[in-house]
């Protein structure tokens, strides 16, 4: 059983952004705990307790925040005191006040050395956290360039010594499981990110980010995705890879011995984990194509949304065109009652179809007849026997994978309706017409792991399709 998160965290963690109290400073806890971890993100030994301090001023200086902690410190002591404590503190008691509140509630720790010196650590948890809200703070859609790539590099490259299946398979599924939940995350956001981008732009700007910019609304990764790193150039590689390796004991033996040599699973739990890996990369990357068109269609459906928005503000700014043509109309004559002879010069002319003289292009050309198309012969390569059996063991495998027991034992009990058995007379007409599907059907009827049978009974030959066949009944078991 997994553990809870809030087992592991602090208790008092989140009430540091609590909205209750006197006065609140939690945008400004969050804003300086993103400036310490953009400083201890690549710093090797943690941060001395003055470049904090230091970083805390910096903040409340430029963020006109001292006069909030002063208020929030008289609080604390009490309105009898607010006066004298906000006339004798400066930016650095304040900064040591934010700092202190910080480690109490755990987003910070300490560390005090032989010689008084003190270092400011952030835990693993804080650092874990940090990072997703700066991800929340930089609005911006996931990137997947390169995710793809490197999978197909992982797992096709297992040539050499130090080739390592476990390490090759288990980056592998990282990279795919980031791909997959971003996109889905990218489907669920795809209202957010076109209201983002389109957000206080007038209607050329939006017709240049509609028309010029288009990868740039949902972000040029995706767009990469889409061409460059689109996901039918691996695909195939990938899946052939993992399918070969599916059918080799030998392979999968050695790579969960490795697995479990790192002391993470068991023998068997490594195997599991193995076979787990594998069947989600297939499952994932064959599960693509329907997910991209739903993006695809999310996507021109707010990019409507935001010709509808432009079409508003052309329509809305100057009124209709009845009323446009009213303004002009008055301008024009308190132009004439003026005096004025001419246009003004920042008034644009009408303009006129220049006039074309007819040259070759003017004229009829009859159509030119064209050499008949004569196709290329297409010339079937001689398998060997070893090739053949190496197809048919992979067309056994597609097709177990796609019909497995438990998918045709819910399909057939499904057909009951609430009977205990079923004549084949009384099959629906898609699967009596479905060949492959009924005799997939009867096959499976002796299969450990459904709860059907097939029962041969007395009768004429039924006629299914093309064929005259033994009568028989399904029956529930």
């Amino acid at each position: 059983m997994a553990t809870n998160p809030f087992d592991v965290l602090p208790p008092n963690l989140f009430n540091l952004f609590s909205t209750q109290g006197y006065l609140t400073l939690q945008r400004h806890y969050m804003a300086i705990l993103l400036r310490l971890y953009t400083l201890a993100e690549f710093n090797r030994f943690g941060l001395t307790r003055e470049s904090v301090i230091a970083e805390i001023v910096d903040y409340l200086k430029t963020a006109g925040a001292a006069a909030d902690v002063a208020a929030e410190m008289a609080a604390e002591a009490g309105e009898a005191d607010s006066a004298s404590i906000t006339g004798q503190k400066n930016e650095s008691d304040y900064a040591a006040y934010l700092l202190r509140r910080l480690a109490d509630t755990g987003w910070l720790e300490r560390e005090q050395h032989a010689d008084y010196t003190e270092t400011i650590l952030l835990p693993d948890y804080a650092f874990t956290l940090l990072e997703a809200l700066r991800a929340v703070q930089e609005q911006k859609p996931r990137e997947f360039t390169g995710q793809l790539y490197t999978a197909h590099q992982l797992l096709t490259n297992s040539r050499g010594k130090e080739f390592s299946p476990a390490l090759a398979l288990t980056q592998a599924y990282e990279n795919v499981r980031q791909v997959v939940r971003g996109l889905n995350e990218l489907n669920q956001n795809i209202r957010r990110y076109i209201e983002r981008a389109t957000r206080g732009r007038d209607a050329a700007e939006l017709l240049r980010l509609q028309f010029d910019d288009y990868s740039q609304t949902l972000g040029p990764a995706y767009h990469a995705l889409k061409t460059s790193d689109h996901v039918s150039r691996y695909r195939r590689d990938i899946i052939g890879k993992l399918q070969s390796w599916q059918r080799n004991a030998e392979w999968l033996a050695g790579a969960a011995e490795e697995l479990a040599a790192q002391g993470r699973f068991t023998p068997a739990q490594a195997e599991q984990e193995i076979g787990h890996a594998i069947q989600f990369i297939i499952h994932q990357l064959e599960g693509l194509d329907p997910l991209l068109e739903e993006i695809d269609r999310r996507h021109a459906q707010y990019l409507r949304t935001s010709l509808r928005q432009i079409r508003y503000q052309l329509i809305s700014a100057d009124g209709s065109f009845k009323e446009r043509l009213v303004s002009l109309a008055r301008r024009l004559a308190s132009l004439q009652n003026e005096g004025e002879i001419f246009l003004p010069a920042e008034m644009p002319y009408p303009q006129h179809q220049p006039v074309r003289a007819p040259d070759l292009h003017s004229f009829y050309t009859p159509p030119q007849r064209r050499a008949p198309f004569v196709p290329v012969a297409v010339v079937s390569p001689a398998l060997t026997p070893h090739e053949l059996a190496s197809l048919r063991l992979a067309t056994l495998q597609d097709v177990t994978q796609a019909l497995t027991p438990d998918k045709v034992n819910r399909s057939v009990l499904g057909f009951f309706n609430g009977h205990r058995v079923l004549h084949v007379t009384e099959l629906p007409s898609e699967v009596t017409a479905d060949l492959h599907w009924l005799t997939t059907i009867i096959a499976y009827g002796h299969h450990p792991e459904v709860a059907y049978g097939v029962e041969v009974v007395d009768g004429d030959p039924v006629e299914i399709g093309p064929y005259r066949v033994v009568p028989f009944q399904l029956a529930k078991l």
